[in-house]
């Protein structure tokens, strides 16, 4: 017990060296020299920025896709699928495995997400602190500062939100298809009614998402249209 605890430690520690330790060190050789120049205010506002973004997008993935999972697996399951992996092995109940993971699969997401939200730091301290051009456009009369401030931030909220929904659904049918509340059968389609309202539910945010990214990005994204004989709406 005391060797396997030795090697954890062991492998703990070289894990942090290789790892933990090289990012520590650029951490302090930035803090060090934006202290230096007199702009510490800059560093310490991007690590901020990035922390909330991480929490956000990590927090909102992770409760989204968690309370998506557990409401697909909600009742109990008419014909569950029971697998068995060796003669006289015990058998394993998919479905009351797939509940159980329902809080790890969304805590992993939620992390992913999380990663992979903290770039977009300058986009959200840009629309924060955007300053209008005072000249508008000649098509929608919109400031000049909102296609430089806001509109790439706008774009990629609702990407995210719109690639989350996607993932739901990614993950919901297939479970309700092991559930048996998704047939496909030689009648057709068939589609516990339950379900049905659930996933009925993600495709319409889903259109919505599709509406208002054509409506507040695509529709503005004209104006930068290279598919005439010249740069913008045509």
């Amino acid at each position: 017990m005391l060797r396997r605890h030795l090697t954890l430690f062991l492998l703990s520690a070289a894990f942090a060296a290789l790892f933990l330790f090289p990012a520590f060190t650029g951490l302090l050789t930035d803090w060090w020299w934006f202290g230096e120049i007199g702009y510490r205010i800059v560093f310490t506002r991007e690590l901020t920025t990035r922390l909330l973004l991480f929490l956000a997008a990590g927090g909102l993935t992770t409760g989204v896709l968690y309370l998506n999972l557990r409401a697909a697996q909600r009742g109990l399951v008419p014909n569950p699928v029971v697998l068995q992996f060796a003669p006289g092995a015990q058998r394993v109940d998919v479905s009351a495995a797939l509940r159980r993971l329902s809080l790890p699969v969304s805590l992993g997401f939620g992390l992913l997400a999380g990663f992979a939200a903290t770039p977009a730091w300058d986009l959200v301290l840009r629309m924060i602190h955007r300053t209008p051009f005072g000249v508008v456009d000649p098509i929608f009369s919109r400031d000049i500062g909102f296609y430089v401030f806001t509109l790439p931030a706008l774009s990629a909220a609702i990407e995210f939100l719109t690639t989350l929904t996607r993932l739901c659904l990614f993950l919901l049918v297939p479970l309700y298809w092991m559930r048996g509340d998704v047939v496909l059968g030689p009648r057709g389609l068939s589609i516990e009614p339950a379900a049905g309202l659930h996933l009925a539910i993600l495709l319409a945010v889903l259109f919505v998402l599709t509406a208002l990214r054509l409506w507040m990005v695509e529709i503005p994204d004209l104006l930068y249209s290279t598919t005439g004989p010249l740069v913008g709406a045509s």
